[in-house]
């Protein structure tokens, strides 16, 4: 019987040892939004996002002025003037959700080849962090249920990422 519950010992010591030696987690989110090169990709989507999202709001402004206008002069012009109207004004919509889609498709095209790129670009340093660390394994934060923090590597690899992205 004493030999079992050393055996068990031994085999959950064991384990417990392999486990505090090479698994950890980071947050893939944070690498992107803390890192230097990650801040760079951030910025420049939200400026290429933000510059889209103004076209689309002085379209959207441009079509409410000439919808005013048609209501404003409904009942002063003739039928088949309204009705032309309208059709330009239909037009001018259907050409607006075009170019919406447009550049809405676009823009994420561009997002997913940035952060595949960055994702390339961080995967050997990571490598890297990895050996001189002796990790085996590093999981992604969202994907796991429950783990004690100490096993989160997120900052010490920012940190390692934006000392050696720089120079390269």
């Amino acid at each position: 019987m004493k030999r079992i519950i050393c055996i068990i010992i031994i085999l959950v010591s064991s384990n417990l040892s392999y486990a505090e030696n090479g698994v950890y987690f980071v947050d893939a989110d944070s690498l992107l939004n803390n890192s230097e090169y990650g801040k760079k990709i951030v910025n420049k989507l939200k400026k290429i996002n933000s510059n889209n999202l103004s076209d689309i709001e002085k379209d959207e402004k441009e079509l409410k002025k000439i919808e005013d206008e048609i209501n404003k002069i409904k009942n002063i012009i003739t039928e088949e003037e309204l009705n032309k109207k309208i059709s330009d004004l239909k037009d001018k919509i259907i050409i607006y959700r075009k170019k919406k889609d447009t550049k809405f498709k676009e823009y994420n095209d561009f997002k997913n080849k940035e952060l595949n790129e960055f994702f390339v670009k961080i995967t050997p340093f990571i490598e890297k962090f990895m050996e001189i660390n002796s990790i085996q394994i590093i999981l992604e934060k969202k994907n796991i249920l429950i783990a004690n923090s100490k096993y989160d590597k997120t900052d010490s690899l920012i940190q390692f990422l934006n000392k050696n992205i720089k120079n390269d």
